[in-house]
């Protein structure tokens, strides 16, 4: 199919999981864009509670590519063969890192030509360029958006590595819910004890929210999920809607719960209780397979353009709230312009960038 601005959509790709991710990418965007909205009549929307657009993504990586490797397994024996690991390697680095490098260097020259605020400086350009810039200590000032990006790249190194060692001595429907288990622990032990890092607002962003080692609890929620949806499919599919129901309440729990600064709820059990509400709306949003409307082709789309829009839309708003003063100041319109030079900017990413890497990609298949 090929309609909205030339995108193609895969027929094989699950609606329900692009509506999700499509969600997510507006949480994201409409985040760091909703300080437009502050003095105007549209004040409200940005008191709306909305889940952290990056925890949906976290969980859609961990469970796909846990779906991915334990549905092969089930195809050969309950092993995970080499083979299998490094092609998903190559196909993975082809897909995530020519988007995430280009803009690094679009970042740099912004900054150093000043049309952006920032500190090229400050953290070595190498940290970036190899994911290690937030594996256990934070940084700021510089490309902030790219904090979540190595909470999945080394998902995506360690979980298949993992993986295909342990299936050598245990099946993988005995050892997922281990391997879960140990890296949910070693995130609420980090945050336990950087919690007296945690002085205000900024370093529990930075320790708490931002670091690799606190995080990677979220994207082993998904890998549960896809666990469960391989060896109980009959429960996942007779339990969505209670699911997705439990995990709206648990939503609103998180939320509700006072959230102080410095409090053992706020540093240590926020970030996991609010993936996990999230985790709940997967079985009911996987069984919906298809659309039938003109507006589920766009949401697909939106959907397929994710990436690029979430590596560029914080970098949209800079340039705007630096550089075109005027526009900030009359608040409703810049929240649309911004929106549009977001897909605007995600377009041409899209298509110059990841679209060729991504048809490179697809000529790789698992053996």
């Amino acid at each position: 199919m090929k309609d909205f601005w030339d995108i193609d959509i895969d027929r094989k790709r699950i609606f329900g999981l692009d509506l999700l991710r499509a969600f997510a990418i507006f949480c994201v965007v409409h985040e760091h864009g909703k300080h437009y909205l502050g003095d105007t009549v549209l004040n409200f929307l940005t008191q709306i509670p909305l889940p952290h657009g990056v925890d949906i993504f976290f969980v859609m990586s961990g469970y796909l590519i846990g779906k991915s490797f334990l549905s092969y397994s089930e195809k050969h024996d309950g092993k995970v063969r080499w083979p299998k690991t490094l092609t998903f390697y190559v196909r993975t680095a082809l897909r995530i890192v020519p988007n995430y490098l280009f803009i690094l260097l679009v970042y740099y020259f912004l900054v150093n030509y000043q049309v952006i605020n920032g500190n090229t400086h400050a953290f070595p350009l190498w940290r970036f360029a190899t994911f290690t810039q937030n594996l256990f200590t934070p940084f700021w000032d510089f490309y902030w958006e790219s904090w979540s990006l190595p909470v999945q790249w080394w998902f995506y190194i360690l979980f298949p590595l993992i993986l295909t060692l342990s299936c050598c001595f245990i099946q993988p429907k005995k050892s997922i819910p281990i391997i879960c288990l140990v890296f949910i622990l070693i995130s609420l032990t980090f945050r336990w004890v950087h919690s007296k890092d945690v002085v205000n607002s900024f370093y529990w962003d930075a320790w708490i929210r931002r670091t690799v080692a606190s995080r990677c609890d979220n994207i082993y929620i998904g890998v549960f999920f896809a666990w469960i949806k391989q060896y109980y499919p009959k429960q996942w599919e007779r339990h969505a809607l209670k699911s997705l129901i439990l995990g709206i309440i648990l939503f609103i729990i998180s939320i509700m719960i006072p959230g102080n600064i410095g409090s053992f709820y706020s540093n240590v059990l926020y970030l996991t209780l609010s993936t996990l509400s999230v985790a709940c709306w997967f079985p009911f949003f996987s069984k919906i397979l298809s659309y039938k409307t003109r507006f589920g082709g766009i949401i697909s789309r939106v959907s397929i353009l994710s990436y690029a829009m979430f590596l560029t839309n914080l970098m949209v708003a800079q340039i705007i709230d630096v550089n075109v003063l005027w526009l900030v100041r009359h608040g409703i319109l810049a929240y649309f312009v911004y929106w549009l030079l977001v897909f605007v900017a995600a377009y041409v990413l899209y298509v110059f960038v990841e679209k060729p890497s991504v048809k490179l990609r697809d000529k790789i298949t698992y053996s």
